[in-house]
């Protein structure tokens, strides 16, 4: 079934052992008690290999009996000893066989062990099995009123544990009482079973699992997320006496609360959703924001290095009349992108290649439309997002075009780049849904490909939808999805989880309230939103989700600013996926 994840054999551990596929911690053996319990309770025999002089070997340091790879026998007590030498020493020893004194195969009793039990949070299930005398295999099995006995794995070598699954929400493999079976066989083809009651009862897609971490006082709101190590960097303004500047801090991923001091980083023009802050993380302890300050009347990029408990690092800028919305790294460089103003109200997009090391602009690419569309070059264009695809950087926004009837409106943009810099292709939407979308985020798919999210609308209505494009790995458009709602909405980020679903976070009008922040789950192009939720600050004034990150378990991660007595302050937020 698609719900779990097919184990593989792991070659490089002490003992064969199945673990699932991107499981990111170690799996902790289960522990010799449980073994001696029980012997107590099933009567472990005296049985030895095939000299009586020499005593069984025996270990407590697991409740399997696993084969030796390397020429010695492990046996837990009152099992048969295994050796590896000739093979017409010892019978039925070499074998895995078993025989009582009158000469009939010994049965093989099996004891099931479930590592945690019940599962009350997303996270691995580690199952152990016991046996009374060697087997050369396991199946394990999980029982569902509605489909029976599922496989976990067939064939399992024995081992400490034996499998490891995954629960990864509510849905998966579902709240409620399950049945996890063992069923092991020897090598003499006797066979024993073995069954365990497991309540799984995870918290519901969508709600908090710590308390929000929302706070009056100088940092006014988050625009971007980044997980690093157990948490995630967060960008967002700071309020000064002399007006806001960038800031970024460590939010402790168990707590939910910042780690040490925030650091300032200078001046900031614009902020929000779309507009940065944004942040991305380079290795274990470094972060790189981007922002736009204000310089001589004008504006410019900025780009400051961040390692948290040290003192701020270097600010590089880029050229007058520029702007940064989003900000990527791969290896050694940094990827910036905003946009170059031309004109009032006029840009050109602009990408820049950075050195991590020196804030040297290694390279540039500007979009402009061809002369025959914009003569003189008085279109819009803007950079809102990035994202490292398939070794490819693809960049996301919106420009100003001409529809049928030539009649200006806006459409996304979509521009796929070598990581060196290479112009690899350029997408524009055709408006074939809405008159006018805008693309303001990225994300990479597990699958292969990409989605773009971000906003569309009628020229007859001022009410934005949030709109969601697929796009295969070659860049070409797919489905296209519309939030039906009946309030002006937008998408500023999103991010797959574990199960597929797409996370999307931005702003949603309410009837008779200002714009709230709204964060919600889709299983894909089609179909229901399968979670929600949207945060009304407790004072007037627009709130807005505007930066997301989702972890490997498929918890989201959700930065934003919301009002309180007309004053911004930022919160974040981890949810159950």
């Amino acid at each position: 079934m698609r719900d779990f994840a097919l184990s593989r054999i792991v070659p490089d551990m002490p003992r064969v052992s199945l673990v699932v596929p991107l499981l990111l911690t170690s799996v902790a053996a289960c522990t010799s008690p449980q073994y001696a319990i029980y012997q107590q309770q099933h009567g472990g025999g005296s049985e030895t290999s095939a000299s009586s002089d020499t005593p069984a070997e025996t270990s407590s340091d697991s409740p399997l009996t696993t084969a030796d790879p390397g020429g010695t026998a492990e046996t837990g007590a009152g099992a048969t000893t295994q050796t590896n030498g000739d093979p017409t020493a010892g019978d039925s020893a070499t074998t895995g066989a078993s025989t009582g004194d009158d000469g009939k195969a010994m049965p093989v009793a099996v004891e099931l062990f479930l590592e945690p039990s019940p599962v009350t949070e997303v996270g691995p299930v580690q199952v152990s099995v016991s046996t009374s005398r060697p087997v050369e295999s396991i199946d394990i099995f999980l029982k569902k009123k509605e489909d029976g006995d599922v496989p976990l794995v067939l064939g399992a070598a024995p081992g400490n544990p034996v499998h490891v699954f995954e629960v990864t929400s509510e849905a998966v493999p579902g709240d409620g009482m399950h049945t996890i079976r063992a069923v092991a066989r020897a090598a003499d083809g006797v066979s024993g079973e073995s069954s365990e009651a497991l309540l799984i009862d995870v918290q519901p897609g969508g709600s908090n699992v710590y308390p929000p971490y929302v706070k009056a006082g100088p940092i006014n709101g988050f625009t971007s997320a980044a997980l690093r190590g157990n948490g995630i960097d967060v960008a967002g303004y700071f309020e000064t006496n002399d007006g806001l500047e960038a800031v970024a801090v460590h939010v402790d991923g168990t707590t939910g609360q910042p780690e040490g001091t925030p650091v300032l980083l200078g001046p900031v023009a614009v902020t929000g959703g779309g507009r940065g802050p944004a942040i991305a993380t380079a290795g274990d302890d470094t972060a790189f924001v981007a922002w736009t300050r204000p310089a001589n009347g004008s504006t410019q990029w900025a780009v400051s290095r961040v390692k948290f408990g040290e003192a701020k690092g270097p600010m590089w800028t880029g050229p007058s009349k520029t702007t940064a919305n989003a900000i990527a790294v791969v290896d050694e460089t940094l990827i910036v992108v905003g946009a170059s103003e031309i004109g009032p109200n006029t840009h050109d997009l602009g990408v820049w290649w950075v050195s991590a090391e020196s804030g040297e602009v290694l390279h540039a690419e500007t979009f402009v439309p061809p002369p025959g569309e914009d003569p003189n070059n008085g279109r819009d264009e803007v950079g809102r997002g990035v994202a490292i695809v398939n070794d490819e950087v693809v960049v996301v926004g919106e420009r100003e075009t001409t529809n049928d009837d030539n009649e200006l409106v806006r459409r996304t943009l979509v521009l796929r780049y070598s990581l060196v810099g290479e112009t690899l292709d350029e997408w524009t939407s055709p408006g074939e849904l809405m008159d006018e979308d805008a693309g303001m985020a990225v994300a990479p798919l597990r699958g292969g490909g990409f989605v773009v999210t971000g906003f569309g609308r009628n020229l007859q209505s001022s009410m934005r939808l949030v709109l969601t494009r697929w796009f295969t790995a070659e860049g070409e458009a797919g489905p296209v999805r519309i939030e039906p709602t009946t309030a002006d909405a937008l998408g500023f980020a999103l991010g797959e989880d574990r199960e597929g679903k797409l996370v999307i976070v931005g702003s949603l009008q309410q009837p008779k309230t200002d714009a709230n922040a709204w964060v919600f789950a889709v299983p894909g192009p089609v179909g229901a939103r399968v979670w929600e939720v949207v945060r009304n600050g407790p004072g007037q004034g627009p709130d807005e989700a505007a930066g997301l990150a989702v972890d490997a378990w498929g918890y989201s991660y959700v930065v934003g600013s919301e009002f309180d007595a007309l004053q911004p302050r930022a919160f974040a937020l981890r949810l159950y996926p």
